[in-house]
């Protein structure tokens, strides 16, 4: 998907594991017999030329890995090329070459043994995975078990959402490890089809992988490392989940390790790392703030190691980590695994995947190096787990389905009242900003609660920063629509009223929508005349005013709905056919009954056939609100994951399906909320989050 970051893939296409190709040149067609290894990303040149034009056309993030056979001269013609991590030389004939590694910017390696040469670039290669570190920055200077999941910026939510996503990642209850792997295993088997050496290693993993041996797994070069890298890389929440398995396994052996290796002596360890100058300006801008190292991190306690990974690197950054074990039971653990890694002499120190950092400090040694200072921050699993009971707390506010639609519908109503005062759309991005304006996380806390959210609305309307004109007006509409829910039906007349009087043309189409709330109030006094009278005012303005007849429809539809109820059926079969016919016109219902409206969509979905695609997921959504309506929500889930199918492969770009969009996942989060399956929940959320991030940028 192009428009919104759903943080996810199609899981039925081969993600590009490969983030590197092996070019080998050689004049005269001489091709190594143990290229067998690198056959599914080697590229074989028989020219310089060639050779320089194959590179040249690589726009990607791939990165090339050159050998050149008995072409030492030429190692200059190359050694500008952005492409190019590293260039291999392999001179048979000559025993002794000179040159001066400071004349190249790139990694020069020069080799006269043909194994020697294979053996390096199966290390290298393996090294360029740990290349990619995918980092979140947040604004906290600590987490406490009482901050706010929801009252926060962006940086901070997604990095406290992280927090989260991880520690659920190896801690739900209830997880069937056996179902984990087959998803595991059948996503490899995916990835690799036409790779029958990858695939023996997949087989291998499937019959011999365990807790004991998962160490030796992740170090050496086959599909498990590659594969769990890239996802991490690509921040992609689905195909991370695809590794779960491989993930709790990993997390298991670092946490039996870690308690093992509490007495060692372990307080600074390194990581050379190549990063881009827009991931550098975040690290400098954010000293003494939190960052979470959303992968597994592999670091060295030799400092001399770390700097050669960066050698000849345009951009390189040589992380500086100081550590202390201050408790057996950290949140993400680490622990010296040089006994079970496929190179031990590196003295490699493994995180765990989302460990989080304070940065002391970020220093300039050269044009091309910088020190980046960082000191572990030992959380806890008890601290993470008082944090998630007080997330759990807050989400309690939301988990009903009466505070989901109090939520829904007063962001709604706020969407149409502005549209038909202004005559402009309310978008997604204006809500957000509007979020921003009123604290969006005091307003989650009341809503649920009408008469807290009240006090807040009349508060908010009172300071003139906040609001403009048009926007107290609706306020005034929203504080009284809340009243409606309460019953109070006197003081919802009343903040009605005082809508009406700050408008001052009483044919703007605002008092017709306030003469319709106003009708509703008096059908829940069983005055049927009263509200008959309002809902005419309410139609007569819409009318003249040439409202969108979705309006006028719904308007019908309640007038049809009163004559029905006095037993006038000639005037209740007029205004029904009324409705009708602009339903029909717009594929949309206005139909007051649920169950008639379930049965309308269904119908609509199944019987007509010139849908777009846009149109059925539509259909769906609105198919699910009715389910989840009636309290049927795995139902309403089964659909809403439908709609969402439909959505992601045939993304509309209306301000109304993207709101749709973000409804219809924070519907499916708190569903899955209630069912207790907080894991799924923050997947969901993500992707509400994606989609609310994306179009506000936009």
């Amino acid at each position: 998907m192009n428009e919104f970051n759903l943080s996810s893939t199609t899981l039925d296409e081969i993600q590009n594991h490969d983030d590197f190709r092996v070019v080998w040149c050689s004049e005269d067609n001489y091709v190594s017999n143990e290229l067998t290894y690198f056959a599914h990303y080697l590229e074989k040149c028989d020219s310089i030329d060639t050779c320089k034009n194959y590179i040249g056309e690589i726009k990607s993030e791939r990165k090339i890995l050159l050998v050149l056979i008995n072409l030492f001269k030429h190692i200059a013609e190359f050694d500008g090329l952005s492409q190019i991590q590293s260039i291999y030389i392999l001179e048979k004939d000559r025993q002794n070459i000179h040159y001066d590694k400071e004349n190249f910017s790139k990694s020069i390696h020069v080799f006269t043994n043909e194994s020697l040469l294979i053996d390096r670039l199966r290390h290298d290669i393996l090294l360029t995975y740990r290349n990619d570190l995918p980092i979140s920055v947040s604004y906290l200077d600590e987490i406490k078990h009482e901050q706010s999941f929801i009252n926060s910026d962006t940086h901070t939510y997604l990095f406290l959402w992280n927090q989260l996503f991880f520690y659920l990642h190896v801690n739900s209850d209830d997880l069937d490890m056996n179902k984990l792997k087959t998803d595991m295993i059948q996503q490899c088997q995916l990835e690799y089809n036409d790779n029958n050496t990858q695939l023996n290693h997949i087989k291998e993993f499937n019959d011999d992988c365990t807790e004991d041996n998962v160490l030796e797994w992740y170090t050496k070069d086959t599909f498990a490392y590659r594969l769990l890298n890239k996802a991490f890389r690509k921040r992609d929440i689905d195909l991370i989940c695809k590794f779960r398995y491989f993930i709790i396994l990993l997390h298991r052996k670092l946490k039996e390790l870690s308690i093992k290796q509490q007495g060692e002596n372990l307080t600074t360890v390194y990581r050379g790392q190549m990063l881009g100058i827009n991931e550098l300006e975040s690290l400098k801008s954010n000293v003494g703030r939190l960052i979470s190292i959303n992968t597994f991190i592999s670091t060295t306690r030799q400092e001399d190691l770390a700097r050669s990974f960066i050698i000849g690197a345009e951009l390189g950054v040589l992380f500086h980590i100081n550590i202390t074990r201050t408790s057996y039971n950290i949140l993400h653990p680490f622990a010296n695994i040089s006994e079970f890694s496929a190179m031990p002499r590196e003295e490699e120190i493994l995180f765990s995947a989302g460990g989080v950092f304070r940065i002391d400090s970020v220093e300039k040694e050269n044009d091309s190096l910088w020190i980046v200072n960082l000191t572990l921050n030992n959380k806890t699993v008890e601290q993470m787990e008082r944090f998630m009971d007080g997330v759990k707390e807050q989400m309690n506010y939301v988990t009903s389905w009466d505070h989901l639609f109090m939520k829904i519908n007063d962001l709604l109503l706020f969407g149409k009242c502005h549209k038909i005062l202004t005559n402009k759309s309310f978008s997604w991005k204006d809500i957000i900003t509007t979020a921003i304006n009123i604290d969006i996380y005091n307003l989650l806390t009341v809503l649920g609660d009408y008469r807290n959210a009240i006090e807040y609305y009349k508060q908010l309307s009172l300071e003139e920063h906040v609001f403009d004109d048009s926007q107290r007006i609706i306020t005034n509409i929203i504080i009284g629509n809340n009243y409606f829910h309460l019953k109070e039906y006197d003081n919802a007349e009343i903040y009605y009223s005082i809508a009406l009087s700050l408008l001052d043309n009483n044919n703007n189409p605002l008092v017709g929508e306030i003469y319709n709330l106003r009708g509703d109030i008096y059908i829940e006094l069983n005055d049927l005349q009263i509200a008959l009278t309002c809902y005419n005012d309410a139609l007569k303005i819409f009318t003249n005013q040439e409202m969108n007849t979705r309006y006028v429809a719904r308007v019908c539809r309640k007038i049809s709905d009163i004559y029905q109820r006095q037993n006038n059926h000639a005037d209740a079969s007029f205004y029904a056919a009324q409705a009708d016919e602009i339903d029909q016109e717009l594929r949309q219902r206005s139909e007051l009954d649920i169950e008639i409206s379930l049965e309308y969509f269904r119908n609509q979905l199944t019987t007509t056939s010139d849908h777009s695609q846009h149109q059925r997921a539509d259909l769906l959504y609105s198919i699910g609100i009715c389910l989840l309506r009636n309290n049927k929500y795995r139902e309403s889930l089964e659909i809403f994951l439908e709609a969402a199918r439909l959505l992601k492969t045939h993304l509309p770009t209306s301000d109304n399906f993207n709101q749709k969009f973000c409804t219809l996942y924070d519907s499916m989060a708190l569903i899955h909320f209630m069912s207790k399956d907080y894991f799924k929940a923050l997947i969901m959320l993500k992707k509400s989050i994606d989609i609310r991030i994306s179009s506000y940028s936009n």
